[in-house]
Order: C-alpha cells, then sequence, then structure tokens
C-alpha cells in the first residue's frame, strides 16, 4: 500500500510515518514537504491508495492539493490532518472532497481509526459533520468545484483561477495546482479583468466576491493559522 504524505513539519512527518506502521507495516510511504512537491510526484504518475496532508503550509494549503488533485481527475482519497478543527476549514475541506479531516489533537488510536475506515472507503470527519458527509456523499449538494459555475463565462477553468486567486495564491501557484502554463493563467487573469470590469487582482477578487461567484475562505482564515 502506497501512501502520500505531505507534511512541512519533518517531525510531525515522521512521527506520522512511525504512526502508521501501525496499520499495515507493509505501508510505503512517500513523504513531501511542500503541496509542489506533491503535485510534481502525482504528475510523475506514481499511484498512490491515500493521501494524508496538513492543511496550513507554506506556498500551496492543503486545499489547493484538494483543488489540484480535483483538476488532475486523481480520485485518491484525501484525509486532511491539521491542528485547527474550525469549522469553516473542515467544510471547506470537505467541500473539496477530502474523505477525512482529522485534528492533531486527536490521540493517535483514534487517528489511526479514522485512517483506516478511510481505507475501507468510507469517511471520517468530526460528529457534528455527519449531515453534510452524507449530502456530499449522495451529490445532495454541489461541490466547491462546480459551485457557481455557471454563474461566469466562458468557463469553469477561469472560474477555478478566481477562487484560487482569491485564496492567496500566485500565478505560479494557481499554474501548478489547475495544471497549465503561467501563460494560460496570466491569459485567463486578463479575461477576468475584462469580464469583470476591473484592472486588478485585488479589485478582481473583491467584485467577484460581492457578486457571488467565489467563496470567502482566505476572509475568513485566522492571522496566524495552527498547521
Amino acid at each position: 500500500m502506497n501512501i502520500l504524505m505531505v507534511e512541512d513539519h519533518r517531525l510531525v512527518a515522521d512521527a506520522m510515518q512511525v504512526m502508521l506502521t501501525e496499520i499495515d507495516s507493509s505501508i510505503r510511504i512517500t513523504p513531501c514537504y511542500s503541496t509542489q512537491h506533491a503535485l510534481s510526484v502525482i504528475d510523475s504518475g506514481k499511484r498512490f491508495e491515500l493521501v494524508l496532508t496538513d492543511l496550513f503550509m507554506p506556498g500551496i494549503d492543503g486545499i489547493g492539493l484538494l483543488v489540484g488533485l480535483r483538476n488532475r481527475d486523481k480520485r485518491i482519497p484525501v484525509v486532511v490532518i491539521s491542528g485547527s478543527d474550525d469549522d469553516k476549514y473542515i467544510r471547506t475541506a470537505m467541500e473539496n472532497g477530502a474523505s477525512g479531516f482529522i485534528p492533531k489533537t486527536l490521540p493517535a488510536a483514534e487517528m489511526i481509526s479514522g485512517i483506516r475506515k478511510v481505507l475501507e472507503g468510507g469517511s471520517f470527519f468530526p460528529e457534528r459533520f455527519a449531515a453534510l458527509d452524507n449530502q456530499l456523499r449522495r451529490g445532495d449538494l454541489p461541490s466547491a468545484g462546480n459551485q457557481n459555475a455557471s454563474s461566469l463565462r466562458p468557463g469553469q477553468k477561469q472560474l477555478q483561477v478566481l477562487q484560487l486567486m482569491a485564496d492567496g495564491n500566485s500565478n505560479k501557484q494557481i499554474s501548478q495546482i489547475v495544471g497549465i502554463s503561467e501563460a494560460t493563467v496570466k491569459y485567463h487573469t486578463s479575461q477576468l479583468f475584462k469580464l469583470l470590469g476591473v484592472k486588478n487582482r485585488t479589485s478582481c477578487v473583491r467584485e467577484a466576491q460581492q457578486r457571488g461567484l467565489i467563496n470567502s475562505y482566505e476572509d475568513n482564515s485566522p492571522d496566524t493559522p495552527v498547521a
């Protein structure tokens, strides 16, 4: 069994690897210390049965990884493991396709139980999210990748670029997440400026939020998030 682990703190990554051997001693773990590295490993064609990712990391964060996997049509279960269990982050992870969200404050035995459940094809979220989890698994609610897609023309790619821009990603980071060139990102950005009648990224994001085209994930973030 191959597991991709994305964690920028090496001590935490080492501890996680030790814990994962309790699930199956034959587990092979590929550690990545940034989302950019993780996406490059995914792009190399290596197959994984599970992805474990931190939420807050320098550069592209865990939500960016979820978006990147979706854009690559990679149907790999992803479990977010974070020091924060704030509802807004859990909901954002769920809406972007996460199969689980495990706070780092959970005892190791509960973390292992949650990971096992995901590996068996289930999901693992705090109990208060059971109803939302059921709705998303049944397809009763649109995922974040599909929300408002018809509200923006000419297509969904620009909507994704717009949301990633709002989340604070640079053009280079957006290109890595979406899987397109920086030149294409710049083209989409220029078209968004024309479409929304603005001249810079800040005004573009503000106008898009006022029109209800994108979520306000970044606006809701704390000043100093816990990994």
